[in-house]
């Protein structure tokens, strides 16, 4: 080549390199493709990554080698802000993506070899060959630099908003085991832990559903406006299809879930094999999920799942008598309130039943207090044999129970009660018993206008009718028994003794 023109000696080098550039640049297809067999064999976990991600990575690589031919040129402006900025991009995303900074760099350094390759096969016979590659070496290691180095950048900003986005969670974590170990409201419990993880995880919607049987009743919910609710239940709630699913140390498994309107993490909340409910977190904005979220969202669920099995125990605790497992005074006001209030409604049927246990006092005195605890139990036990699953049994005081019996007429509350009375009568006290259980029972119906405590007045009032009647029915047994027994057998004159 001749230097020609008006340029000195001295821009020789340049101007060829421009010429090449130029040349080269018209096709450098299987110069991205050797480069490319190259990087697959020598980080084939990033080319499965790029792969999986519909890349087109002869393209990509294509691409790469053209930049740096550019840098060659000096005829030209380079858009260095652009690639600047694609190349921080790539870092953040490999990055994300968990594959090392140094198998990117190398991945670079292949493409600076790749194209300085390019530019020596030509310059084969040149005389001014040396200096001709020692300048292409100079501007292309330059640009490589650059790019490395905002790679770098890209990649340590993931690493940098991770490590801010995991300190954030572990406040989080913190926070959701120090606030939700001070309550023990269902509710409560449940919306401390959906702040808590959708502000860690940066969404910002979420609900928490807790499993009854085979059904799942909503606990609480936050971001979520009214007719938003059933949306969101479809799309990301219980019985929604996942995408992806990661199960790991943590007993709660955590699936992601893509729908049409919402991105979710959802968290099945188990304890000791015993799923207890779920919980789910998301957002209508483009979000991916990595790793460390669905680890974050698996601790998290297993703190919810605890507190909020222990918060539906103390829940039924508070609700129930201790002894018995029937309800306590509490829930049968409760419910007796409610059912008035549908019978008034909808006109409806409801009766109440009161049971007390006549003879407490004999049975704790003779047998002790377990005694009397065993046959508290078996009047219980009795009560929710004779009764339907609809019936409320609860035992209100020391010996007395109640049962509240919607869509019930007095008739059949009778027939209730005789059943109670001959199932208490053949189960006894079992082996350990030396006295039978005895009670006595009251029956009340609702009449339109009645509140619930006029309800309960009748049929304490009924209730001790019928135990004055069984008292009064036993002290004759007694008297005729006693007189039986003084009379002497017909027929048998009795003597006096002497000194009698």
């Amino acid at each position: 080549m001749n230097p020609g023109g008006n340029g000195s000696s001295a821009d020789y080098p340049g101007d060829v390199l421009n010429a090449l550039a130029i040349g080269l640049a018209a096709d450098t297809s299987e110069s991205g493709r050797k480069a490319l067999d190259v990087v697959r064999v020598r980080s084939p976990e990033l080319m499965r990554l790029s792969e999986q991600t519909g890349e087109d990575l002869l393209a990509t690589s294509v691409r790469l080698i053209d930049v740096l031919l550019l840098s060659l040129r000096s005829d030209i402006e380079l858009p260095w802000s652009l690639f600047e900025q694609r190349a921080r991009d790539e870092g953040r995303l490999r990055a994300a993506q968990g594959v090392p900074l140094e198998a990117l760099i190398d991945v670079v350094s292949i493409y600076r070899r790749a194209a300085l390759e390019l530019v020596t096969a030509p310059l084969v016979d040149s005389r001014r060959r040396d200096e001709i590659m020692s300048l292409a070496q100079r501007r292309i290691e330059d640009v490589v630099e650059r790019l490395t180095s905002r790679i770098a950048q890209g990649y340590l900003d993931h690493m940098d908003a991770e490590h801010r986005a995991r300190e954030g969670e572990l406040f989080g974590l913190a926070a959701i085991v120090t606030a939700m170990a001070r309550s023990l409201d269902l509710a409560e419990s449940a919306e401390v832990a959906l702040i808590e993880s959708l502000t860690a995880l940066r969404l910002n919607a979420g609900a928490v559903w807790l499993r009854e049987r085979a059904s799942y009743k909503l606990v609480h919910t936050v971001g979520l406006e009214a007719d938003q609710i059933d949306e969101f239940r479809d799309e990301a709630g219980p019985r929604a299809k996942s995408s992806v699913s990661a199960n790991g140390r943590s007993e709660s498994r955590v699936d992601g879930i893509i729908g049409s309107d919402w991105t979710a993490l959802r968290a099945q909340l188990r304890v000791k094999g015993r799923s207890v409910g779920v919980m789910s977190v998301g957002t209508q904005l483009q979000r991916v999920f990595g790793p460390t979220d669905f680890l974050f969202m698996a601790a998290v669920a297993d703190q919810v799942a605890i507190v909020l099995d222990r918060a539906r125990q103390f829940s039924s605790e508070s609700r129930t008598d201790h002894l018995t497992g029937l309800a306590n005074r509490r829930e049968f006001e409760r419910v007796m309130e409610r059912e008035v209030a549908l019978a008034e409604r909808h006109d409806r049927r409801l009766t109440m039943m009161m049971i007390d246990l006549d003879n407490l006092k004999r049975i704790n005195d003779r047998q002790g207090h377990g005694g009397g605890d065993a046959a508290l139990r078996v009047v219980a036990q009795q009560l929710q044999r004779v009764v339907r699953a609809s019936d409320l049994c609860a035992r209100i005081g020391g010996d007395e129970f109640a049962v509240a019996m919607p869509e019930t007429d007095i008739e059949r509350g009778r027939e209730v009660a005789t059943r109670l009375r001959s199932a208490i009568r053949e189960t006894g006290l079992g082996v350990k018993s030396v006295e039978a259980v005895e009670v006595s029972i009251g029956l009340s119906s609702w009449r339109r206008g009645q509140d619930w405590q006029t309800v309960y007045q009748s049929a304490d009032s009924d209730l001790y009718e019928d135990k004055r009647r069984r008292k009064i029915a036993r002290r004759q047994t007694t008297t005729e028994g006693t007189k039986f027994r003084l009379l002497p057998p017909r027929g048998v004159v009795r003597r006096r003794v002497a000194g009698s």
